[in-house]
């Protein structure tokens, strides 16, 4: 059986889903060389190669070209690792990081987004031979929306992806990162509300925002305490978390955090929302506060100071969230099925 890797994330800019792509499909390539990545154009990556098919892009390259070029295989299975697939192909097992655009109420997504995905989301999980996800939360929300088998449904933990620390470009003030800023379930409003909290303790508020266009876009205001960046490179953003102060994760709703792993792994304090699934995968690492409540925040602004991440916690991270160890994983169950 051929196995098939869905490259269309090779062609988007880099936020945590794309990141897990990409770490799973380097250690994936360990196990199996000769597994075929397949892209809606020519992507070079150093060490890798890919196949460009179809004349399409996006959506319309994975629910058309990609299918097409699927017909003419005769044993295969597709592997997509980025929450969607195509829909009129059966040999797959899918990716679902979480399932946010299901959420009562919410109004984090276009309405075109979230209406393709309550369109597709259900119909991939359903036909897929094996679904992964992040988090056990996110697992009990698939079998709950979903009425998906549990037994049907593994759990991959994200890894952390060594990034190199480029040196140089310091900035000369203390501070605080918060990411993908323009997406409302992230919060930041109310962060940037409580602005005066984060000052009053000597910090600036670094806000990235996320080039993803699903969302509906938070404005933000850049001001003397509020630094705006309206994207950065991978590299440039491992520099800025690297001299931060702290990570502020203040989300709705997450199926995993990955920023609060990266936080961690670089020693970073995190000020993270009281979120179930953060204290499944971080325990008592990050320091919590309670949901828009801003004297929980305050207190939790106050305890950065003196937030030491242990040497011996950071090696315990690196060792359960591995792709080395996710991507083996995979295969395993890719194994059992071929």
């Amino acid at each position: 059986m051929k196995l098939i890797i869905n490259g269309k994330f090779l062609t988007q800019k880099k936020s945590g889903v794309q990141n897990f792509a990409l770490g799973i499909m380097d250690e994936l390539i360990k196990i199996e060389p000769n597994i075929e990545i397949l892209t809606p154009r020519s992507v070079h990556i150093e060490g890798i190669k890919t196949r460009s098919i179809g004349l399409l892009k996006g959506v319309l390259w994975e629910q058309i070209s990609l299918p097409i070029y699927l017909l003419k295989q005769k044993d295969y299975l597709l592997i997509s690792l980025c929450n969607s697939a195509p829909l009129f192909s059966t040999n797959n097992i899918v990716t679902i990081h979480d399932l946010a655009f299901e959420q009562p109420g919410q109004k984090w997504f276009t309405t075109k987004f979230t209406k393709w995905y309550k369109l597709l989301i259900p119909r991939i999980v359903r036909k897929a031979k094996l679904i992964f996800t992040v988090s056990n939360f996110s697992k009990t929300e698939l079998v709950k929306y979903y009425n998906i088998e549990a037994e049907k449904i593994m759990i991959i933990p994200n890894g952390y992806n060594e990034m190199p620390v480029i040196e140089g470009g310091r900035l000369d003030f203390k501070y605080v990162m918060l990411v993908s800023s323009n997406n409302p379930r992230k919060n930041a409003n109310w962060v940037i509300e409580n602005i005066d909290v984060i000052t009053k303790n000597g910090y600036k508020l670094l806000v990235l925002n996320n080039p993803e266009n699903s969302y509906q876009n938070v404005t933000i205001h850049a001001t003397k305490s509020i630094i705006e960046y309206s994207y950065v490179s991978n590299e440039e953003y491992f520099k800025l978390l690297s001299n931060a102060s702290a990570m502020i994760y203040p989300s709705l709703y997450e199926g995993f955090g990955i920023p609060i792993l990266e936080s961690l792994s670089f020693g970073i304090p995190v000020v993270a929302s009281n979120l179930a699934v953060f204290k499944e995968s971080f325990n008592e690492l990050p320091i919590y506060f309670e949901l828009n409540n801003s004297n929980s925040f305050e207190k939790a602004i106050l305890e950065i100071k003196n937030k030491v991440i242990d040497a011996n916690d950071i090696i315990k991270l690196r060792v359960k969230f591995n792709f080395e160890k996710s991507a083996k994983e995979i295969y395993k169950y890719i194994s059992e099925l071929r």
